[in-house]
């Protein structure tokens, strides 16, 4: 089986080793990325908080890659020997095996696909629920071993499981009291060049210089989202996550159409709820009954999901060419079309406040509008619009939040939504 050292370093980004030590001048922060060395021992976590599990753990004088900070905590790469035996999941159900393929230890990603960073404190697989890190359609892993989950624990069905070692691209999050800026021999080191002591500097390696798109594709496009959501000068404190305020927010999700119902982002709410709370066992009851139940209701979603695809495309074999190509080159310039509604989830309190848009058939949640002060989104609910922008994949909050240059209204009329059956 091919060993980690050699996948992770011929199938990951190369484009994080700089020909001079003159890297990547802009992270997600518009900041340079840096190494930094751990200070004290500290707990390398999957997402910005103490609450949050660990991935791996970091000791006095390790090297890790600094992307970016947010509040007090520093944005890492899972780069370097901190993260040489570092492992996470990719899962699916059993009816849906041709997303990820595996051959000679090597698995490639047939659709876009998450990976969940392992919880080192626990072997249990819901305990680990974070992803870290996003695989593209094609892009290749290594594989530590596969297995398939029974149905009936949290998911209905049965799941196939693989273990794979974390991409170096993943992102994860040290406490910034706990790092500090490496000296230009520590940072020779973290890419392993040689440090000339005479000089006081590195020369220059062989290497490709990452050129500025290549920068922005891996330091702005993955991880911008998270930052439209992040907390800025004026934000307000969102609320702690409570068994009290998930179920109010149950309730209302429950009166919604089944299409409509922002079922995983509830569903990711109710398992960082009970990571946090492992010993009360209230809440591990009612939170593992939620799940299962937001499994099922995720399960319906992509049933109706299919069956509408396979409606539109009927419909489009049917339908006029010329005609069809006339409504694609209308909406070709718009990164979503729908209807703009208000969000059960994202309502600040216990996520950021964002509006959301909805497909006009089906009604399911295609992204998310962060509130903007130039755009008067509050008066256009309901209504048909078209956004043009960037459409980008928020990890933090696994969602795709749209960073909007401008928006059309579609349809003067106000959109009325009949209620699905439940």
């Amino acid at each position: 089986m091919p060993t980690k050292q050699f996948i992770i370093k011929t199938l990951s980004l190369a484009l994080l080793v700089p020909s001079t030590l003159a890297f990547c001048q802009e992270s997600a922060e518009s900041e340079p990325s840096w190494v930094g060395v751990i200070a004290n021992d500290a707990a390398v976590r999957c997402g910005a908080n103490d609450s949050y599990y660990s991935v791996a753990a970091a000791k006095k004088g390790d090297l890790v890659l600094v992307l970016g900070k947010r509040q007090d905590w520093m944005r890492i790469a899972t780069s370097g020997n901190v993260f040489e035996q570092s492992v996470g999941y990719i899962k699916h159900p059993t009816s849906e095996v041709g997303v990820f393929e595996i051959k000679d230890g090597v698995g490639i990603a047939k659709s876009d696909i998450e990976v969940l960073a392992k919880n080192i404190e626990s072997d249990e697989l819901y305990r680990s629920w974070r992803p870290v890190s996003r695989l593209q359609n094609g892009e290749q892993i290594g594989v530590v071993n596969t297995t398939t989950t029974e149905p009936g624990t949290l998911h209905r069905e049965a799941y196939v499981v693989h273990t794979v070692w974390l991409p170096e691209t993943s992102i994860v999050w040290v406490s910034s009291s706990n790092i500090v800026r490496a000296n230009e021999k520590q940072t020779a080191m973290f890419y392993g060049v040689d440090f000339d002591e005479s000089t006081g500097s590195a020369p220059v390696t062989p290497v490709a210089p990452i050129e500025p798109e290549d920068c922005e594709d891996i330091f702005v496009d993955d991880y911008i989202g998270e930052d439209v959501v992040a907390e800025t000068k004026n934000t307000i404190t969102l609320q702690p996550l409570s068994l009290v305020e998930l179920e109010a927010t149950w309730d209302k999700m429950a009166t919604e159409p089944v299409m409509g119902a922002e079922v995983m982002q509830v569903r990711d709410m109710y398992a960082e709820l009970l990571s946090k709370n492992s010993e009360d066992l209230v809440i591990q009851q009612i939170a593992t009954n939620r799940i299962q139940q937001l499994q099922v209701w995720a399960g319906l979603q992509e049933q109706r999901r299919r069956i509408i695809w396979l409606r539109d495309k009927l419909a489009r074999g049917s339908e006029d060419v010329s005609e069809y190509r006339s409504v694609i080159s209308m909406y070709g310039d718009y990164v979503l079309v729908g209807t703009l509604a208000l969000s059960n989830t994202f309502d600040g309190r216990l996520r950021p406040f964002m509006y959301r848009i909805q497909d006009a058939k089906s009604g399911r949640t295609l992204g998310y509008l962060p509130e903007n002060e130039d755009l008067e989104l509050a008066s256009l609910v309901g209504q048909s619009v078209g956004v043009v922008g960037k459409n980008q994949w928020n990890p933090n909050w696994r969602v795709n939040v749209v960073q909007a240059a401008r928006f059309d209204i579609l349809s003067p009329t106000t959109a009325t939504v009949t209620p699905d059956i439940q």
